[in-house]
């Protein structure tokens, strides 16, 4: 019973210390965005931008929901365009730029969309920043609360 007893400890001390080592070397590797930044990948190489420190305009139309009606949208924010150009990218280049959220939820624009005037926006929320993309049946590519833009 004792040795038994012994066992058990010693496995649990063991998984105890494999979780900790897990933990460390995931929060070592784990990429960290500088506050209000987004991270922009171009291929291996990660750019920082903070869209609050850009060119405000202003963010003015009507987008639709899943059921088919017209939501009015009066914000500040920054066009998406103007992001890429402050991470030293040429827009002219991109084929397609994904923005992803915090949970995972992810829009993928074209190249055309990007460089379409007035079409996708940056916009600062309380939940952090949220896309905003005119023209679209269907608001379901206003991600929100981006962390990464994945741009090929």
């Amino acid at each position: 019973m004792k040795k038994q007893k012994i066992i058990v400890i010693a496995t649990i001390v063991v998984l105890m210390l494999a979780v900790a080592a897990i933990a460390v070397i995931h929060f070592a590797t784990r990429e960290q965005v500088p506050e209000g930044a987004i991270a922009i990948h171009v291929g291996e190489n990660v750019k920082y931008v903070d869209p609050a420190k850009l060119p405000v305009v202003p963010v003015q139309g009507t987008v639709i929901n899943g059921k088919g009606k017209e939501i009015a949208v009066d914000e500040q924010g920054t066009e998406l365009i103007n992001v890429l150009r402050a991470a030293k990218i040429d827009p002219a280049s991109v084929s397609s730029v994904s923005l992803t959220a915090a949970d995972e939820f992810s829009a993928t624009l074209t190249g055309e969309e990007i460089n379409e005037k007035g079409k996708a926006y940056l916009v600062p929320t309380e939940e952090g920043i949220k896309l905003v993309v005119f023209g679209d049946e269907n608001m379901k590519r206003n991600v929100k609360n981006i962390v990464s833009v994945s741009v090929e």
